[in-house]
């Protein structure tokens, strides 16, 4: 008999009876929540109890949190479910004016190297901070997000026939239609496990998690999968926001560019002014890309190469033309001489440009975002991406589903 990859579970869910309203007990995962405090006072029994747990002066937080989860088991706000089952998740949602739907199901998957492929590079202080939070509860909080091929909708097919039980209906805080399902088919589980078993799987979000449960020995862990062929696969860039060490001002971006590109002046009247230009920046065969600076907060600036970009000789093909590399390495670090410790991270134009107009930032680079197919050549060739270069959208929710391994 063929080895088994993908699994039911039984996993743990919160009891309707008991929580009351379950859009005020979910939460966004651990690496995306800016305002902490909100999601505590939203509800007792919110997920970022577990997720993001506080230390008191007798507990640490790790412990803190095992302590929740016990209570809110004993107590009944957590139930595990009698039977193991596959999960069905589908987001809908609106972006750039247009729908999407994005379905995809929460089973256990064996780790397995050869099997489920990465693309990006792990931080020691995230993974040390989830290493402590899972082997302390013996539970996933969270799920790692994972892809799969499926040209022929085989499985998402499936998906949508499967009889299955609704769990939840609810808009979320982003006003996402979230629906969630629990599979009681015995035979179309092991139909979907089946079909799931042919394929690789294409790790979209949770490098942390998942590198930690390797290191913990964990056989199985729970992932979302989701067709990466689907038209609901949102990819949001990640923008790179700058504050300078030393002294730099917008005429050394300029004469640091101008050898490689055509720049192009905008004026920057309201967040419509950004948008179009990164319409542009998105759409662009050529490598492309915008950005603004303190020294001159009322324009923006749209970058199109012309000339090659020095990237190392010794790169990999694919790095050398992956677009956030060029840009990442190539240009800011490279050509602009800028520092991984002068760089961070955003999504958010206004708050960048605001930052800008304020001086707190001197530098704010908008980047194009990263395709599938990207994702994809990276993590067949065993390459990494640079930090923070693919934002799947929208995450999965914290507080759905828990997995208990131990």
């Amino acid at each position: 008999m063929p080895e088994q990859y993908t699994k039911p579970f039984k996993g743990i869910v919160y009891n309707k009876e008991k929580i009351g309203d379950i859009a005020s007990c979910v939460c966004p995962p651990y690496d995306v929540i800016s305002d902490v405090r909100s999601y505590y006072k939203r509800n007792d029994f919110n997920a970022i109890r577990l997720e993001l747990p506080q230390s008191i002066p007798s507990m640490d937080k790790y412990n803190v949190a095992k302590q929740t989860m016990d209570t809110w088991l004993q107590v009944g706000i957590l139930k595990q479910d009698n039977e193991d089952t596959i999960y069905i998740m589908e987001q809908e949602f609106d972006f750039g004016g247009a729908i999407f739907l994005r379905r995809g199901f929460i089973a256990l998957n064996k780790l397995d190297t050869k099997r489920i492929l990465t693309h990006e590079e792990t931080r020691k202080k995230a993974k040390e901070d989830r290493e402590r939070l899972i082997a302390t509860l013996k539970t996933y909080t969270s799920l790692i997000f994972g892809l799969y091929e499926d040209k022929n909708n085989e499985i998402e097919d499936l998906l949508i026939s499967s009889k299955k039980d609704n769990i939840y209906d609810f808009m979320d805080e982003q006003a996402i239609r979230n629906r969630f399902y629990r599979m009681n088919d015995k035979g179309e589980i092991s139909k979907l496990t089946a079909l799931m078993d042919q394929r690789y799987i294409y790790i979209a979000d949770g490098h942390h998690r998942l590198a930690v449960s390797y290191k913990l020995g964990i056989s199985f862990v729970p992932l979302y999968l989701t067709n990466m062929y689907s038209s609901g696969i949102v990819i949001l860039p990640y923008h790179r926001i700058i504050k300078f060490n030393g002294v730099k001002n917008i005429e050394d971006i300029f004469r640091a560019l101008d050898n490689y590109g055509v720049i192009v002046k905008h004026e920057l009247t309201d967040d419509n002014s950004i948008k179009r230009v990164m319409k542009y920046v998105s759409e662009s065969e050529k490598l492309a890309f915008a950005f603004c600076s303190k020294d001159k907060p009322g324009n923006i600036y749209e970058f199109t190469q012309k000339n090659p970009i020095p990237m190392d000789n010794n790169l990999h093909d694919v790095l050398k033309t992956l677009k956030v590399n060029v840009i990442h390495k190539g240009v800011i670090k490279d050509i602009l001489n800028i520092s991984d410790e002068e760089i961070s991270f955003t999504q958010d134009y206004s708050e960048s440009v605001d930052a800008l107009k304020k001086g707190s930032l001197d530098l704010a680079m908008f980047l194009p975002p990263t395709t599938v197919q990207e994702v994809k050549n990276i993590a067949d060739n065993n390459l990494f991406m640079p930090p923070k270069s693919t934002f799947f959208y929208p995450k999965i929710l914290t507080g759905l589903v828990f997995y208990k391994y131990a």
